[in-house]
């Protein structure tokens, strides 16, 4: 017990003889405090807003079968892109085919018994001008002129809707999108009325549709044609990424919900990488741009106390000074300094916790 009494009395000697040589270095000789730095930057100044909108194809098309027929062929895979006019399903056509030659046949048949009713009733009128055949026969061969031209334009007519019912028999696609998976394969025998065979979405360009109200839209923008015009809408996907692409707002729809009192809004993405896919969800940011530039920190530089939100400026010879600051949206990664700081001025990113007020740090920019 002894022993440890005065091994502890030694040990104190010896740590109070360090703090009174520590005590005896002067302050000048000491070394400052390293911290990391950045000049106050400048960036332009955006208000924005954050909803949760929906990616929605501009345009689907219900592919159905608009004759009878049996499959004969499919021209696209399940899921595949397709472009406009590519055939999709072939039909067989055998009976459509015969249909149209029937067709074009009436229409000769009924060509030639016009043209012989027409020189027939110029006979007759001439015959009736000198008085050699009744009126009854003039009129009779007018009546049976009539009757054939309209017989030509109803055969006529009935060759349009064979031609109509031959080229259905090859069904095309008739936009640019992507296919669904088909209802019916080969060898299927399909009607009018056997429903829906595919559905084609259009992917590129692509909208997102979210909801915004009434007060966000008035308070932000003004009106319809100002958030038409100015603006400026970004998306984050489900995995955490940003769209590389703005969108531009395309409509926004004619009345306001009654229930919720917001209106919907429609954005339209170019969507070249297919990476917006129909049905998923995204975070949506709406911006306007406030048409000027302001000043702009990074985030690791503002602290907060009961006061506010402050940062540590250091200034020409070195010293910190703590200075309260007011603070906008974040953007880009940079705080916007609505007050407090003025661009170039310098304030520490990295090493607050090492100084306060009126100490003496030594300064080096952020990136080395």
């Amino acid at each position: 017990m002894k022993k440890f009494i005065t091994w502890s009395f030694f040990l104190i000697i010896i740590f109070a003889a360090d703090m009174r040589m520590l005590g005896d270095v002067p302050a000048k000789s000491r070394p400052n405090v390293v911290v990391a730095v950045e000049k106050v930057g400048e960036t332009e100044d955006i208000d924005s807003r954050r909803y949760t909108g929906l990616v929605v194809s501009q345009s689907e098309v219900h592919i159905k079968a608009r004759v009878s027929g049996e499959i004969l062929r499919i021209g696209f895979k399940d899921g595949a892109l397709v472009k406009k006019g590519q055939m999709l399903y072939q039909l067989d056509s055998t009976q459509y085919e015969a249909a149209v030659k029937s067709a074009e046949a009436k229409v000769t048949e009924c060509e030639a018994r016009v043209e012989y009713a027409k020189n027939n009733f110029i006979r007759q009128y001439s015959l009736y001008e000198k008085k050699a055949v009744s009126r009854d026969a003039m009129e009779n061969s007018k009546s049976t002129l009539k009757a054939y031209q309209a017989s030509l334009l109803a055969a006529k007519a009935a060759l349009i809707t064979a031609r109509d019912d031959y080229k259905n028999t090859t069904i095309s696609a008739p936009l640019d999108g992507i296919a669904g998976v088909t209802s019916f394969t080969a060898g299927n025998y399909v009607t009018p009325s056997s429903g829906e065979m595919l559905k084609i979405i259009q992917v590129k360009p692509i909208r997102v549709r979210f909801s915004i109200s009434t007060v966000d839209l008035l308070s932000l923008f003004g009106g319809p044609r100002e958030l038409l015009e100015k603006g400026i809408v970004r998306v984050k996907l489900s995995d955490g990424s940003m769209y590389p692409t703005a969108g531009k707002i395309e409509l926004l729809n004619n009345e306001a919900n009654s229930k919720t009192d917001a209106i919907q809004v429609f954005a339209n993405f170019p969507n070249h990488d297919y990476r917006l896919i129909v049905g998923s969800t995204v975070g949506v940011t709406l911006s306007k741009s406030q048409g000027h530039m302001v000043p702009a920190i990074l985030p690791s530089a503002v602290m907060h106390d009961n006061k506010g939100s402050y940062v540590y400026v250091v200034n020409k010879a070195n010293k910190v000074e703590k200075r309260y600051i007011v603070t906008g949206n974040s953007k880009s990664g940079l705080q916007i300094i609505i007050s407090g700081l003025k661009t170039g001025e310098t304030v520490i990113v990295k090493g607050t916790h090492k100084t306060m007020p009126g100490g003496q740090v030594e300064p080096i920019p952020a990136g080395e």
